[in-house]
């Protein structure tokens, strides 16, 4: 075996290696949101508002730094897409995802990580459209989870809200005070 040859196989062998553990962190992550589940779930059965928070022994431990994935390289420039398609993106992963999620789901089956602005815009549109509703706000790390409401047809065409009333037809501005 050549040099070449070695730095060629040890290339792939640290790649693999990496990509095994991201997938064993992601693992892990959804166990940790699953047992939180549970354990919220066994709060609201016993009758107490909200559980105590694992005390730091109970808590796993976190991956060193040297285990933990390194981040995607994020792209020299950002540009701009085009108009409503992180909107069209979000509706079209809606197939994909379970029945009650939150937005790293959603961001996994996008494919893309919009900001964080655009991706809350996208879902307060969908909640106001009766698309989506929140099952759990969100409470300091922990994401809100949405659902999705069955037999609700899709959000009105783009640009609908957005039309304003002829001046002389008698009625109001939606941001008018009633």
């Amino acid at each position: 075996m050549t040099q070449d040859e070695f730095e060629k196989l040890r290339a792939r062998l640290e790649e693999q290696l990496r990509r095994d553990i991201e997938m064993l962190y992601e693992a892990h992550r959804v166990k940790l949101r699953a047992f939180e589940t549970i354990r919220q779930a066994r709060a609201e059965l016993d009758g107490s508002e909200r559980p105590p928070a694992p005390s730091a022994e109970q808590r796993p431990p976190a991956l060193a730094p040297a285990a933990r994935p390194a981040p995607a390289p994020a792209p020299a420039v950002k540009t701009r897409g085009e108009a409503w398609s992180v909107l069209d993106g979000v509706v079209d992963a809606l197939a994909e995802l379970p029945a009650e999620f939150d937005k790293y789901d959603l961001v996994r089956a996008l494919g893309q990580k919009p900001s964080k602005a655009t991706l809350a815009r996208a879902l307060d549109t969908l909640c106001k459209g009766k698309v989506l509703a929140v099952s759990k706000p969100a409470t300091g790390r922990t994401p809100a989870r949405f659902r999705k409401l069955r037999g609700i047809a899709a959000p009105e065409p783009r640009g609908a809200e957005e039309a304003e009333p002829e001046a002389g037809d008698g009625s109001r501005n939606a941001t008018e005070p009633v």
